[in-house]
């Protein structure tokens, strides 16, 4: 019985064109993401957010760019019909190229979504502690598995279609990404909601606090989907793997410019608000007044028209509606 050859040229090129698809979505979003943030220079954690978002977007964009010379390579450069061996050589540099291209978008993903978390709980560090641990082993498995994939070794126990110390290391790596996106973005969900009950269901800030939370909660939903996704294929020992990797570039770009463009157009869970844009500090100063009357009581104190601070025992301290929104988006 002849043996069943894996027709990595079809592969290859089926995901690289689902890619560029991706690649052509992610081009869109960034454009939106960029107006949005222009518009709000004023704001103060913009210094922040456009950088790392050009930065993510020209991750994306070389790993694309990597793709389509692997295309020319497979191709056009190759002798004809050797487009699947090309692609089954996972040691060339192009193919390692796009891996760490793949783990330097995820850790640059996660460590956003670890920085908006900091800044929704009021910049307290021990919220960020262990967040910032599993990252540190995410990102260290993830590149010794690169390390061990590119240069591999002589008489390296092999499991299946898969080196087995890379197999062990690539399985950490994806657990801790789906801890991290999981328990941060319900971390994150959870402190919005806190503050949206604190403002009270009558107040204007309540909606706008949920409304930012369900954004956050689907689009985390979007990456982690693609990595549980991807996890599972890993798992079966199928090689889809590799090609699975492709979309999932295009997603870590993808899901945090969709939460600054949702938030900027005040998109909420799908309806566009009525007001166009999220803005949620313009309306503190008349719900501090109206919870807390002009003048200030025993529990809280208005520093300013963006800013309500509690004292000890008055339930949420440093209650920062401005900082929020500058967080989330």
């Amino acid at each position: 019985m002849a043996a069943i050859v894996t027709p990595f040229d079809k592969m290859f090129l089926t995901s690289i064109w689902i890619e560029t698809l991706l690649y052509g979505l992610n081009c869109a979003v960034f454009g939106t993401a960029m107006y949005v943030l222009i518009r709000k220079q004023s704001r103060s954690s913009n210094w922040f957010l456009i950088p790392v978002s050009i930065f993510l977007f020209s991750l994306s964009t070389g790993y694309v760019a990597v793709s389509f010379r692997q295309l020319l390579n497979a191709f056009i450069f190759a002798p004809p019909g050797g487009a699947s061996a090309y692609f089954k050589i996972q040691t060339n540099p192009l193919a390692v190229t796009k891996l760490i291209l793949y783990s330097t978008n995820v850790t640059a993903q996660n460590l956003f979504l670890i920085w908006r978390l900091w800044g929704v709980w009021n910049r307290r560090w021990w919220v960020v502690v262990l967040p910032l641990a599993m990252e540190i082993v995410h990102t260290v498995s993830e590149f010794i598995a690169i390390g061990e994939g590119a240069v591999p070794r002589p008489n390296q126990r092999v499991k299946g279609d898969f080196i087995l110390i890379i197999r062990q290391l690539s399985i950490v790596n994806w657990c801790m990404d789906l801890a991290i996106n999981i328990c941060v973005t319900a971390a994150i969900a959870f402190r919005l909601w806190q503050m949206a009950r604190t403002v009270g269901p009558s107040m204007p800030g309540h909606r706008q606090f949920l409304g930012i939370m369900r954004m956050i909660l689907e689009s985390g939903l979007l990456f982690a989907t693609a990595t549980l996704i991807t996890v599972s294929i890993y798992l079966s020992g199928s090689l889809d793997t590799v090609n699975a990797i492709d979309g999932i570039v295009q997603f870590a770009t993808i899901t945090p410019l969709l939460i600054i463009v949702r938030v900027g157009l005040g998109l909420t869970a799908g309806q566009q608000s009525r007001d166009t844009e999220v803005d949620v500090p313009s309306k503190l100063e008349f719900i501090t007044r109206s919870r807390l009357g002009a003048s200030t009581n025993d529990d809280s104190e208005i520093t300013d028209s963006t800013h309500v601070r509690t004292r000890p025992g008055a339930g949420m301290s440093d209650f920062d509606l401005h900082k929020v929104e500058e967080s989330s988006v």
